[in-house]
């Protein structure tokens, strides 16, 4: 269907609505508590807030994480860990969050990217001897070796 045809097709729709299924102003009133004055936009938004300010109040007393914070986590473990350390399941793990952040359409490479300034930033280049990062390339490898940069 055109732009054109389904603006009309639903100018049409909310024609009928309007004139035959209309409400009755005469019916029963279904509200079984009434407010005696309407609540003010800014009161009603500062009162969201303080029950935001409550909810993470009680997630600071509870030390309850958010989804945020434990992906976070699972990211510094993520890139702080050795390429020996991390076991099949993990490097499958990882390959599900790169298909997922593609299905979303996000960018493997540039969420590769993302990954090694982070590891280059909290593992100590001793620890990171032989690995790609903003200062340099790859790392040599001679024929037949295996490459086990996994970002």
């Amino acid at each position: 269907m055109r732009p054109d045809e389904i603006d009309r097709t639903v100018a049409e729709i909310d024609d009928v609505r309007r004139t035959v299924f209309y409400r009755d102003p005469d019916r029963p009133d279904a509200r079984v508590l009434k407010r005696l004055d309407r609540v003010p936009p800014e009161v009603r938004r500062a009162q969201t807030r303080i029950r935001t300010a409550h909810w993470r109040s009680k997630l600071d007393r509870d030390r309850r994480p958010t989804a945020q914070q434990i992906g976070m986590s699972l990211v510094a473990a993520l890139v702080t860990a050795r390429r020996d350390e991390l076991t099949r399941t993990d490097s499958d793990l990882v390959g599900r969050m790169l298909v997922d952040l593609q299905s979303r359409g996000f960018s493997i490479e540039q969420a590769k990217s993302t990954l090694r300034r982070m590891r280059t930033r909290y593992v100590d280049p001793a620890d990171r001897a032989g690995e790609p990062d903003d200062d340099c390339g790859p790392p040599i490898r001679l024929a037949g070796e295996e490459d086990d940069a996994l970002f």
